[in-house]
């Protein structure tokens, strides 16, 4: 029995050893499962995130707030101004009219996208990062706005898209054609405060 096992064994160590000079460790297990566990471990062991396919539908579920460093999300202070910003940012994007299904991009396959705004929509075209960490937002001329840059936190369900407060608040007040100063003035406030928030959009697919 024990020569069976042992036999197996090598017959899967040269099998594996061919497959993986034609395809890396993250394009098995991407194959072989879709369960979250296996890819965070991927994620953790290469220091990378599998691609997201970000073509399709995804609907506002709600608000965003993230630090870029790992120290920030550490602090307690830091964690109570994410709370008060998201709660000033949800305010606001009731105020101007954004609900949970009331708000949606679409990506096209041709790297054009439809952004839906309570009935309107608006069109541009996309790109994503190599690395997909980022994503450029190019609007077409129907609104006035310069490219943006949105960082990128995605599973195959949900996208954070992250921007600068600055950056996502002129958006909101763009595509919304309407602003609240008091609310806006808040959450500038509070995220001028620390360096690397992030406020954004939760979508969900």
């Amino acid at each position: 029995m024990k020569r069976i096992i042992i036999s197996i064994m090598a017959m899967a160590v040269c099998l594996a050893g061919q497959t993986a000079s034609a395809q890396t460790l993250k394009d098995l297990l991407k194959k072989a499962t879709n369960n979250e566990t296996v890819k965070n471990v991927v994620e953790s062991v290469t220091g990378t995130t599998l691609p997201v396919d970000v073509k399709g539908t995804w609907t506002y579920s709600g608000t965003a707030v993230k630090f870029e460093s790992e120290d920030l999300l550490k602090s307690t202070a830091a964690s109570l101004a994410a709370g008060q910003v998201e709660d000033k940012l949800d305010e606001y994007v009731q105020k101007v009219g954004i609900k949970a299904g009331t708000f949606s991009f679409t990506f096209n396959e041709d790297k054009t996208f439809s952004a839906n705004v309570k009935g309107k929509s608006f069109n541009g075209t996309y790109s994503v990062s190599e690395d997909y960490k980022t994503m450029s937002l190019q609007f077409g001329k129907a609104i006035a706005l310069k490219p943006f840059t949105a960082a990128i936190s995605a599973t195959s369900s949900q996208l954070d898209l992250l921007f600068q407060a600055d950056k996502l608040l002129e958006l909101l007040e763009k595509l919304t054609a309407s602003s609240n100063n008091a609310t806006l003035k808040t959450v500038s406030t509070i995220a001028g405060q620390y360096d690397g928030m992030q406020l954004g959009l939760e979508l969900k697919k």
